[in-house]
């Protein structure tokens, strides 16, 4: 049976969570001892759900598996020896990691790969779209589409002075992710146990972009849990189009698809990648849906009213948390720009049939009953 709201899977977990405070390891299945899959948060800068991220660990008779290695910290004996503790206590160490797998490359999920991989010389397993994405940022490939120039959108003079900045560095892999390319390149739909990791995860690789290019998600389809890293979280929205650079498509129409995809999930216990693991995914996944289309929605009727307006002017006239006067100032606004970008292109295409492309979206998530 699918269940109709998100519920917490674990007090505590949740109760910390929502204080800022860092949970406490979860065992999400059974095992023998304190064998297992378990869910290992650790505390990164941030407030609320996002002062932690999710690191899951699977104690394996083949091993220990690491997905998503989580924030490093300033020195690498912070990083080693709380996880040399966790594994101690459950009769492990931390020379028998023998797998680290990383869902995308953001600094929170990443971060501490470098320092893992290191100490361990373990194998290293990541997205192969996520990884392409990394290196053409580090080879400055990326598609140039969402890239938002001042002569493009309309800005006043000086206005973006510091977004221009961003484009005047080198390109360059970002000093967060590993040098090193991964063992283990990983499409969607490919099992893991294939490529020579632990069978006994029972993982497959569920490619979902939006977030990042490739952002990657693992269906244990056997035991039932779905680490849903940051395609969906419990309480907040994720970012869309977050990559290190971009490839071609629209984020926010990926994105969409993506949570339309993962709806062979909704009866599974989802790991997110921060806040605290949940079952309810259907209700989640509409909640999300609502959130991104509300946004189109309201590019859509400006557009609606001026189908000509520049977009610096069509990112005034939107919503935003802190109000477009803050934004302008705001090292979100980078980001802010290029969403507004892809919100107007998601409008202006239309469905193929030639229709309101965001009817068309929420029909697909029933929010037009």
């Amino acid at each position: 049976m699918v269940p109709r709201q998100v519920t917490p899977f674990a007090k505590p977990q949740y109760t910390a969570a929502m204080s800022s405070r860092t949970p406490g390891p979860v065992r999400i299945d059974g095992g023998h001892g304190a064998d297992g899959t378990w869910v290992r948060p650790m505390p990164m800068p941030g407030s609320g759900v996002m002062s932690s991220v999710f690191s899951t660990i699977h104690l394996g008779e083949e091993g220990v598996t690491v997905i998503d290695p989580g924030w490093p910290g300033p020195r690498e004996e912070e990083f080693l020896g709380p996880l040399d503790d966790f594994l101690r206590e459950r009769g492990r160490r931390l020379d028998q990691i023998t797998d680290v797998i990383v869902t995308h490359m953001h600094p929170d999920h990443v971060g501490a790969a470098s320092v893992l991989l290191k100490a361990t010389g373990a194998r290293y397993a990541a997205g192969a779209v996520e990884w392409a994405s990394a290196e053409a940022g580090r080879d400055g490939t990326g598609s140039r589409q969402w890239r938002p120039l001042p002569e493009m959108i309309g800005a006043p003079a000086g206005a973006l002075d510091s977004v221009m900045a961003v484009f005047s560095r080198p390109p360059a892999l970002p000093s967060f992710v590993p040098k090193r390319t991964p063992d283990v390149l990983l499409n969607d739909g490919d099992l893991l146990a294939d490529y020579g990791l632990p069978e006994e995860l029972g993982l497959r690789a569920v490619i979902t972009p939006g977030h990042t290019p490739g952002h990657m998600t693992l269906a244990a389809d056997d035991a039932g849990f779905y680490i849903a890293a940051d395609m969906i979280l419990p309480e907040i929205q994720p970012g869309i189009g977050l990559g290190i650079s971009d490839v071609d498509g629209n984020p926010v129409v990926d994105y969409l698809g993506s949570l339309q995809r993962i709806s062979e999930f909704d009866d599974y216990l989802v790991i997110p990648g921060h806040g605290y693991v949940f079952t309810g995914l259907a209700t989640r996944r509409r909640e999300t849906a609502e959130h991104v289309l509300g946004r189109a929605r309201e590019v859509s009727d400006i557009l609606g009213w001026n189908p000509e307006i520049s977009i610096w002017r069509l990112a005034g006239q939107l919503t935003w948390s802190g109000g477009w006067e803050e934004m302008k100032s705001s090292p979100l606004l980078f980001s802010a720009l290029r969403q507004t970008m892809m919100y107007r292109e998601l409008v202006l295409r239309g469905d193929a049939a030639g229709g309101d492309a965001v009817t068309r979206w929420e029909q697909s998530f029933d929010l037009d009953s």
